[in-house]
């Protein structure tokens, strides 16, 4: 479209037969915004003028959004609790929201989803606001300029040919393909449209900026903190209503360009769904935020599974690369080059590194709810499974690392049974053992075994948490059994529980030497144990007896 026919149909929007002008009351309250010799008198007179929207805003200045646990008689009363600014803006949300009054779908475009989006935006986008930015910014209009931020698009859309109707996407796609699709269809896109007519309007320039900049370029450094705030709020609101659950990207634009901590982000999101059916009930948008929040959710733990997957690869591309060498990882050491080795740890790292951020994310949005909302409900329960699942991930994700790390053990000539004495007391000063009964078989006198001490400390520990792990609180038993065999030139360190049999997926993970991704399932680092073992040319038997319980043995060479 040339730039004619672009202004032709800009102007077309502003004049339009049948299309919402700006009421009068809305331009005199935009004209007090910028009159430093406005009164709170002048804003009531202004306001009372219209029975309406006065009855709207003091139900809305008595309601737990404002934490007024009692109703304001008046404009004037409302204006002394709340604030001039507070009044002002909010009176001015209720009139711009009642110059499109439509609810439901018109074409393809769903008014209602519209409104709720709008609405959450400007909730977080004023939070952001005042958690991130202190004094620099006036939150209410922060709230307003989010509330208003897509006002273009039901513009656009009122214009359009019912074919183009039809088929127009609205808020349920990327900002980036929306603007590109109302280009590519229309000839300008809704930014634009709000733009013009927010100067036809009498808006000031810094909120008609925010309509100029989004997307990639509003969040560069140089740019006015508010449109900042407002990309990183439309961000965070994709979140909810888009197939998108990538928390850490918002984190990590809140903390650089905003100085905000992620414990701080968590609280603007919750409080978003705190406040936001109350204050759409007052705008008359209906919204279900625990439905909202339940599909939040849903998408974190789609995104948990994706995570789940890309873990998988990342061992099998890892495993891959060891049988090419037809070695095992515990015989890199000796048969790999130095730099060849640091290529690939430092490959799995940054794998590890791009897994680790949404995990943690995702995991500590799910923990902070639990904490928010307790165990109790749908969304309790929810994010307890996803805290729960986040937590193994993380479990997984720092066994592969540990697994996959070339260790040059060093090999020295130590007491085994100090070794296996540490570890137990250990677990009882951190009441790791719950009340279950160890009970320890082996001899006061050492037993010397050439190894590597923080190595196989950290094998014999997680095959004993696994023992205790396996049996009850109650009448739980692990026994621990070391004896040294002259004849045979070995020593045997024994892990007996009366706990419930081992799977056969437990059992893999330690005795089989050709590992795959599903052997880091579990989450308990066996694995892990294998590889120490098998670095010090020792070897693992796993007897299991249903109703005796389970025994995991292992096989050093003496001295």
């Amino acid at each position: 479209m040339d730039h004619q026919s672009k202004t032709e149909l800009l102007k077309r929007i502003a004049d339009g037969d049948g299309f919402p002008t700006l009421p009068a009351l809305v331009v005199r309250m935009i004209e007090i915004a910028s009159d430093d010799r406005a009164s709170a008198q002048d804003l009531a007179a202004i306001i009372e003028k219209d029975p309406g929207l006065t009855t709207r805003l003091l139900r809305l200045a008595g309601s737990a959004f404002f934490s007024r646990p009692v109703p304001a008689a008046s404009i004037s009363r409302a204006i002394v609790f709340l604030g001039f600014k507070k009044v002002r803006v909010m009176a001015l949300s209720l009139s711009l929201r009642n110059m499109f009054p439509e609810g439901g779908k018109k074409g393809a475009l769903d008014y209602d989803y519209f409104w709720k989006a709008s609405l959450y935006r400007a909730l977080i986008a004023q939070d952001l606001a005042r958690f991130g930015i202190g004094d620099s910014l006036d939150f209410e209009e922060v709230f307003v300029a989010a509330l208003i931020l897509e006002i273009g698009m039901l513009m656009l859309h009122e214009v359009s040919g019912e074919e183009t109707k039809k088929k127009f996407p609205g808020v349920k796609i990327s900002l980036p393909e929306l603007i590109a699709w109302e280009e590519k269809e229309i000839g300008v896109n809704h930014r634009e449209v709000g733009f013009y007519i927010l100067t036809r309007w009498g808006f000031p320039g810094h909120l008609l900026q925010t309509q100029s900049l989004y997307g990639a370029a509003a969040l560069e450094p140089e740019q006015p903190v508010l449109c900042q705030v407002l990309e990183v709020a439309r961000r965070m609101t994709e979140l909810v209503f888009s197939d998108s659950a990538e928390l850490n990207k918002f984190y990590e634009k809140a903390e650089s360009l905003l100085h905000l901590n992620r414990e701080t982000v968590y609280n603007v999101l919750m409080k978003a769904f705190d406040s936001v059916e109350e204050l759409g009930d007052l705008l008359d948008v209906a919204i279900d935020a625990e439905t909202d929040l339940i599909g939040l959710l849903e998408k974190a733990n789609k995104a948990l599974a994706r995570i789940n997957n890309a873990m998988e690869s990342t061992v099998e591309e890892l495993l891959d690369k060891v049988r090419r060498d037809h070695t095992s990882l515990a015989q890199m050491s000796e048969k790999m080059s130095r730099s060849r080795r640091e290529i690939l740890q430092n490959t799995l790292d940054a794998v590890a590194h791009e897994i680790r951020n949404p995990l943690t994310a995702i995991g500590g949005f799910a923990e902070r709810l639990v904490t928010a909302v307790g165990k109790q409900g749908r969304v309790g329960q929810y994010a307890q499974i996803i805290t729960d699942e986040s937590a193994r991930l993380e479990q997984v994700l720092r066994d592969i690392t540990e697994y996959s790390r070339i260790e040059e053990y060093t090999l020295l000539d130590i007491d085994i049974i100090a070794v296996v004495d540490e570890i137990l007391r250990g677990m009882e000063e951190e009441n790791l053992n719950k009340g279950i009964r160890i009970v320890r078989d082996y001899p006061d006198e050492p037993i010397e075994v050439s190894m590597d001490g923080a190595g196989m400390s950290r094998a014999l520990r997680r095959l004993l948490m696994n023992a205790v792990n396996r049996v009850d609180k109650t009448g739980g038993q692990v026994r621990v059994t070391v004896k040294a065999s002259d004849t045979i030139g070995q020593v045997c360190i024994s892990v007996s529980d009366n706990g419930r049999p081992m799977e056969d997926d437990f059992q893999e993970a330690l005795l089989n030497a050709d590992l795959s991704a599903k052997t880091f399932a579990g989450g308990l680092g066996l694995p892990i144990v294998q590889k120490i073992i098998e670095a010090h040319k020792g070897r693992l038997e796993i007897h299991v007896k249903e109703g005796e319980g389970n025994t995991v043995k292992v096989f050093l060479p003496r001295l």
